[in-house]
């Protein structure tokens, strides 16, 4: 296989992984009383509906320009509304718990397949185990309490109900701050990386490698 080849395999499994992560919280989301999701037609696997242009296409172009050393994109932003939900706080945490289940299922697959598709052919079983990996990795980076990440739903969750004024001060940080969270969203990822690793590693576990 070529470079060029890799970085564009690489790229695709990213959009699989964030494609089922978003069907599978777009469905979550749905039956749990917010029909958003459905109005937006993403009540689907089909990935053509979860592309977004600008993310979908980074995700494609970041891994070539930068040798297969860096992978950024996004597909299209599941957003909600906790008020439909019939527990505000239950809703949003099983939304938040889904988006790091999605992730699990996708890995405990891969190693079932992994297992059945070894004999058959030598190189599948490669791509299904870096499929693994970036599902892993993804989890342990969704663990960050980031705004847009899972781990963010669960801490703002934990918040309103401990301490309302931490909540709002949460939120407000975020509000103010949102251009340089972005910029320096990358060297947090580096800082905290051992721990991303290991929490990615506890994920492949779970999931049966």
């Amino acid at each position: 296989m070529s470079s060029l080849s890799l970085y564009l395999l690489v790229g695709l499994l990213l959009f699989i992984i964030l494609v089922i992560r978003n069907a599978v919280k777009a469905y979550v989301i749905y039956y749990l009383g917010d029909p958003s999701p459905k109005y937006k037609r993403l009540l689907t696997f089909n990935p053509i509906d979860h592309i977004d242009p600008v993310g979908t296409f980074l995700l494609f172009l970041t891994p070539i320009l930068s040798a297969g050393t860096f992978v950024f994109g996004w597909v299209k932003y599941i957003d909600y509304d906790p008020n439909y939900f019939k527990n505000k706080d239950i809703g949003e945490l099983v939304v938040g718990s889904f988006g790091f289940l999605s992730f699990l299922m996708i890995i405990a697959i891969c190693k079932i397949l992994y297992i059945y598709i070894y004999s058959f052919n030598p190189f599948f079983p490669q791509i299904v185990q870096l499929l693994a990996y970036m599902s892993a990795f993804l989890f342990a980076l969704n663990v960050l309490p980031i705004k847009g990440f899972d781990g963010y739903i669960i801490l703002s969750v934990i918040l309103r109900k401990l301490n309302r004024s931490w909540f709002y001060a949460l939120e407000d940080f975020y509000f103010k701050n949102q251009f340089i969270i972005l910029i320096l969203f990358f060297p947090i990822v580096f800082i905290f990386s051992p721990f991303l690793v290991a929490i990615a590693n506890i994920a492949m576990k779970i999931g049966g490698w």
